[in-house]
């Protein structure tokens, strides 16, 4: 009498439970970034139609609003991504978990985890390459360390603008306030750094954060 088949138990590793944990965060973390760069699109697409039409170019409360909301918004958003507290998802958790073990991310695994019959290993291994660096078995925790400090340092006019105005009223509040230039800057260093590391976990190649919309969103300004 043949016994019933048992199911295959796979066996994790200390890095491929730190990997798939990441690799969920990182899902978060990157809806977080295309959340960030689908707002800063409609409101400089607004802006750009108010430019346009001379009959909006005059002062409005409306505009007051918009910009303060925006500011406030987005900003708090950049924040939650740099939040270090052990008990949040953020980017720089994230970062700050491969710098600590980066072999959860190694050259071994990424070619094993992005294998594809119609690939070649010498082409994994090129393209591991570019990312990281040539034979490199693992990312340098240096190079993540610094990672984390550039963006620490691109986004601190935010974070310390949300906790003295935005989240608290400050007793003592900075009298420099961050610049919408500011404020783009850092959706552009999270992008990037988003989409570098959905490549080094997926071998996902991403161009643009943006979603390519499947109706004309801008339609309710065509009718007065």
């Amino acid at each position: 009498m043949i016994g019933s088949p048992q199911k295959r138990r796979i066996h994790l590793t200390a890095d491929d439970e730190l990997y798939e944990r990441l690799n969920g965060e990182l899902d978060r973390v990157y809806a977080e970034v295309r959340s960030l760069r689908v707002n800063q699109h409609v409101c400089w697409e607004v802006q750009k139609i108010i430019r346009n039409n001379p009959n909006l170019r005059k002062p409005s409360t409306f505009y007051g609003w918009m910009g303060n909301l925006y500011a406030a918004a987005m900003s708090a958003a950049v924040r939650r991504l740099v939040d270090r507290r052990k008990d949040t998802v953020s980017f720089v958790r994230l970062l700050e978990n491969v710098k600590a073990k980066p072999s959860c991310v190694s050259r071994k695994a990424y070619k094993k985890r992005c294998t594809n019959p119609n690939l070649p290993l010498k082409y994994l291994d090129k393209d591991y390459d570019g990312l990281i660096g040539p034979v490199m078995p693992h990312p340098d925790p240096v190079k993540i360390a610094d990672e984390i400090r550039k963006l620490k340092e691109r986004t601190e006019p935010l974070r310390r603008f949300v906790n003295e105005h935005v989240a608290h009223n400050a007793i003592q509040q900075s009298k420099s306030l961050p610049t919408f230039q500011e404020l783009d800057d850092a959706i552009d260093m999270l992008e990037a750094l988003a989409k570098r590391y959905l490549h080094l976990f997926r071998g996902a190649v991403l161009t643009l954060a943006l979603p390519t919309w499947q109706y004309d969103w801008k339609a309710i300004f065509h009718y007065p």
